[in-house]
């Protein structure tokens, strides 16, 4: 059983870890193009730098949110392998 706790947990690591790179990725991609649409000066008139701006800290708050899911799961993944580990004082 202890072998099983101690796999689950290590997978669950595994996710979390697999989670907290996809949204590294996922914010490298959201973010590249925000520079260039706050220089184009035709899209700020058109726009709005606040709507830019807005739309970036919406995307960052999701962002934080699915990172903070992640590194949770990472180490509640952890918890379950030390969990796992300990022997039973009984």
């Amino acid at each position: 059983m202890r072998s099983a706790s101690k796999g689950i947990g290590v997978t669950l690591f595994c996710l979390g870890v697999v989670g907290i790179v996809i949204v590294f990725v996922l914010a490298a991609v959201a973010f590249a193009n925000v520079p260039a649409q706050i220089a184009d000066a035709k899209r700020v008139a058109e726009q709005g730098l606040g709507s830019i701006l807005s739309g970036a800290v919406v995307k960052a708050v999701f962002l934080l949110v699915m990172t903070y899911a992640a590194s949770l799961i990472a180490s509640k993944g952890m918890d379950l392998y030390h969990t796992a580990g300990r022997k039973d004082d009984r």
